[in-house]
């Protein structure tokens, strides 16, 4: 019997995601657990599963479409079964909620293809960055599993090509794209042999800053265009700034005795995670255990109703080449400041690389955004739906606070949370930031 091959649900919240290659095609065996597709949403760029044995189907959506979650976009066959056919895709919702009218997932296109039907293997980064560059994958030898291209290989090459380049340009044209941060990888040289001349850095200098200019006589600029993350993101946020009524609480907290304890368990949890334990892992402790007391905040708005999550599943905001990507800390309030520390170092690389997988990304109840590593003293983050909150961390700092009868510079950072006022009120939301202070002043509690 068939087995549909679905678009997942990245997470509770995703609604749509994008094929950006099938790994396998037609007619090969795959296993259950086997690496198939990848998949684009707001949230990342994953690799989805096999979610069984067989063989590969004739009817599979074509890379770039972009259809809803749950939707089936290719079949998993027993030998000698035929393929059953693909169904008209619902179109993703609008943003009233109504659903644009269908259109049908058709086969892999031949874009995929290169000479005698030879599939072209590279991963996501890759064929992003080759883009970039103007590089032809077709000319480049993989160094990934199977002969799959990698980012390495691609940087390879551009570096490769960019010195070659180099070299053939005159002295004036090299320090002419130096002031003008021209690429000499990406200019063709007119000159003797290639040579690539002033004006040829000249000309690829106007192909690449102007002449774009916006509606009317604006300034001149280039037009860059979004990634997937980075749109969709700016969507759902731009929904939720419009529908959640945001209210805004900010405090100051005392960090000496957090940054006490962190310089004290440093060795203790190198040794036992092999990472190093942050501020940031003291703090989502603190979140995660004060969460489990205020269930208020652990919630979200769904059709005019409450739902009070039982799990405490703080998210982390990480930036990423691509955008922002919140992967979730299962279970937080139970984890050690070890665990704690491991899973930030694990889901900070993966999100980095495109590798963040659905289970990554689903299921968060509470995000924490942190900033203070750019030198931000305060700032206010939009909820990130379908939560109830979302708490923005500014940097450590020594400031003037009062100390007894004497004034001290004493290590502090602001905390800044935003409610949904849907879903909680002012009061309940100072107790939970009264709470947060206390532990986070006092954080051999979360030891305990």
């Amino acid at each position: 019997m068939a087995i549909p091959i679905l678009m997942p649900k990245l997470s509770f919240v995703v609604t749509q995601g994008t094929i950006i290659e099938w790994l396998k095609q037609p007619g090969e065996m795959v296993t259950k657990g086997e690496p198939l597709v990848v998949v684009e949403s707001e949230k990342a760029t994953v690799d989805v599963e096999s979610p069984g044995e067989g063989l590969m189907g004739s009817e599979l959506a074509a890379v770039g479409t972009t259809v809803p979650v749950t939707t089936t976009i290719g079949y998993l066959l027993e030998p000698g079964e035929e393929c059953p056919r693909l169904d008209a895709a619902p179109a993703p919702l609008a943003e009233d909620g109504a659903a644009a009218p269908a259109a049908a997932a058709t086969p892999q296109g031949a874009a995929q293809e290169v000479g005698e039907g030879q599939r072209i293997k590279a991963s996501p980064s890759a064929r992003r960055l080759a883009q970039e560059h103007g590089v032809d994958l077709a000319g480049l030898s993989g160094s990934g599993p199977g002969g799959r291209i990698t980012q390495d290989d691609v940087q390879a090459y551009v570096k490769a090509r960019a010195e070659e380049r180099a070299v053939r340009a005159t002295p004036v044209a090299r320090r002419l794209a130096e002031s003008l941060h021209v690429d000499l990888a990406g200019v063709e040289g007119s000159g003797p042999g290639g040579k690539i001349t002033q004006d040829d850095v000249k000309g690829a200098s106007r192909a690449t800053q102007g002449p774009e200019t916006g509606a009317g006589n604006g300034p001149a600029g280039e037009l860059v265009e979004l990634t997937t993350i980075q749109r969709l993101t700016g969507e759902r946020m731009s929904l939720s700034f419009h529908t959640a009524p945001h209210f805004y609480l900010s405090v100051e907290a005392d960090m000496r005795q957090a940054t006490a304890l962190r310089e004290t368990l440093l060795p203790a949890v190198e040794a036992r995670a092999g990472v190093r334990l942050s501020l940031t892992d003291v703090l989502l402790a603190a979140v995660a255990r004060t969460l489990a007391a205020h269930p208020a905040l652990n919630a979200s708005f769904e059709e005019g109703r409450l739902r009070r999550f039982q799990e405490i599943n703080p998210c982390l905001a990480v930036d990423t080449p691509r955008g922002l990507t919140v992967p979730v800390f299962y279970g937080a309030d139970k984890l050690s400041l070890a665990e704690i520390a491991r899973r930030r170092v694990q889901v900070v690389d993966l999100a980095r690389d495109n590798r963040l997988s659905p289970e990554d990304l689903q299921g968060g109840t509470f995000t924490v955004s942190n900033l203070g590593m750019f030198g931000i003293d305060v700032f206010h983050a939009i909820i990130n739906p379908p939560q109830a909150a979302i708490l923005a961390v500014g940097r450590v700092a020594r400031r003037p606070r009062a100390v007894g009868e004497a004034v001290e510079l004493v290590p502090t950072v602001w905390l800044s949370l935003s409610v949904d006022h849907r879903v909680t009120d002012g009061a309940a939301a100072a107790r939970f930031m009264q709470d947060l202070v206390s532990l986070i002043e006092n954080p051999y509690r979360v030891l305990v």
